[in-house]
């Protein structure tokens, strides 16, 4: 009997102690390190990716309706245009997502212009004024030209 006590009475004191105890911190991973053809492969499928989302942003932006004074067609170009970057934004996301080999100054900046472009398709939607879009469109022009920089 005085052993069960005893075997108790330590138990409850372990049990104690690990109670306070600190839980141990985890390891922090080593950062991947890439080799120069993973980053040069990943630049370029950024870079492409960027590219692509540029060419359609354009023609959807340089289509005009076959009829100018259809208020149909016009709406249905206005959609389409805000679709491409809403699209274009997500595409982005996913292509900095899928490399994360691409040199980091290069995925902020992809990051960045896909957040302003699916901003700009909010801020649209929304009907925002001129005053609330010119800023976006500033952003999203910056980040354009630090991308196309980057892409050299």
């Amino acid at each position: 009997m005085i052993i069960a006590i005893v075997i108790a009475v330590i138990a409850v004191a372990v049990a104690t102690a690990g109670w306070f105890r600190p839980a141990p911190k985890p390891e922090t991973p080593a950062a991947k390190t890439y080799s120069e053809q993973e980053v040069a492969d990943a630049k370029k499928a950024v870079c492409d990716a960027f590219a692509m989302v540029q060419a359609t942003l354009e023609s959807s932006a340089n289509q005009t309706p076959p009829d100018p004074n259809d208020a149909m067609q016009k709406f249905t170009l206005s959609i389409n245009g805000r679709l491409a970057s809403y699209a274009g934004g997500d595409y982005l996301y996913r292509q900095v997502d899928e490399n994360p080999a691409a040199p980091a100054q290069l995925s902020t900046a992809v990051r960045q212009l896909a957040s302003t472009y699916q901003q700009a398709t909010l801020a649209q939607i929304a009907q925002a004024d001129k005053s609330k879009l010119e800023p976006i469109y500033q952003s999203a022009d910056a980040a354009a030209s630090q991308i196309t920089a980057d892409c050299k």
